[in-house]
């Protein structure tokens, strides 16, 4: 009988331990290439990889904010996207939003940056019933317009 429990007990332990490696194969993992092109910008920051169209797409904390990076196969950063406050907004941007929209409240703003260093900014506003997105350039200058989108 001893036997026959040691026998239950250890083939559950060894069933537990392989379902668990089974579900983190799942999880896709970057490549050489691109996880020192991560390593090479953002150090040993904790990152979760999804695979998106052929690239890699890196979620992150970028100086605690929420962060994505999308890398090609070669390890080359395409963009980044790192969620910023509000007031964090260029402000030709915020005053733009303050003078079109004056009821509007800002519930994300993020900067977008490509991989020649351009940065843009993203401001998602919410009016009574709907959410738009606004871009601007870095200084502030409105890219997209609701309609225009």
């Amino acid at each position: 009988m001893t036997r026959f429990i040691f026998a239950s007990i250890l083939f559950c332990c060894v069933t537990m331990v392989f379902s668990q490696s089974k579900e983190m194969s799942l999880t896709p993992v970057a490549p050489d290439a691109v996880l020192k092109g991560f390593i090479k910008n953002y150090g040993d920051e904790k990152v979760s990889w999804k695979v998106t169209e052929g690239n890699y797409e890196g979620t992150f904390k970028l100086i605690g904010m929420p962060a994505t990076a999308w890398y090609d196969s070669t390890g080359h950063r395409m963009k980044v996207v790192v969620d910023i406050k509000a007031d964090q907004l260029p402000s030709i941007a915020l005053s733009y939003i303050e003078r079109n929209y004056p009821k509007a409240k800002i519930v994300r703003a993020q900067k977008w940056t490509d991989d020649k260093k351009v940065s843009t900014f993203q401001a998602d506003i919410k009016l009574a019933t709907e959410t738009k997105s606004l871009m601007f350039t870095s200084r502030g200058d409105l890219i997209t317009a609701p309609g225009q989108e």
